[in-house]
């Protein structure tokens, strides 16, 4: 697994979207459960490789209407991509309601996507945060791999 350098962890509330504190690095090895047991919170991450896979940020969180942890983040890559896009989650992501979704912004000119990370092969609740950010990143290397960028 790829090893990742998270340089803004920041722990985040749902309902204003401002930042409660930013962390240190070492929260990164925190459990992902942390997001299950603090449900008003998200955690938004930087890393400058998530450039390397068309992405900025991630913002993770535990989504208790579907009782999933979910990663969302815009992907760059075009509108024509469609396809490839949604038949990759489709055979990536095991089937859960509210598994995964996927919509192109042409405002921003990049894929809002919203996969729950837990309907990924590998995830556990024992994850730490940057090792679901490490999945996370193979995950989404893989689909640039499969839309051929």
């Amino acid at each position: 697994m790829m090893k990742l350098n998270l340089e803004v962890l920041e722990r985040c509330s749902k309902e204003t979207e401002d930042t409660i504190t930013a962390e240190s690095s070492a929260f990164a090895s925190t459990p992902i459960q942390y997001l299950k047991e603090n449900q008003g919170e998200f955690i938004y991450v930087e890393c400058a490789q998530f450039n390397d896979i068309r992405i900025d940020a991630v913002a993770l969180e535990f989504d208790d209407a579907f009782n999933l942890y979910t990663a969302l983040f815009g992907l760059k890559l075009q509108k024509k991509h469609s396809e490839a896009i949604r038949v990759y989650l489709k055979q990536n992501v095991k089937s859960a309601l509210g598994s995964s979704s996927a919509a192109f912004s042409g405002q921003e000119g990049l894929w809002e996507l919203n996969i729950a990370v837990d309907c990924i092969e590998g995830f556990n609740e024992q994850l730490s945060i940057e090792e679901v950010c490490e999945l996370l990143y193979q995950f989404v290397a893989q689909l640039n791999e499969t839309v051929g960028k």
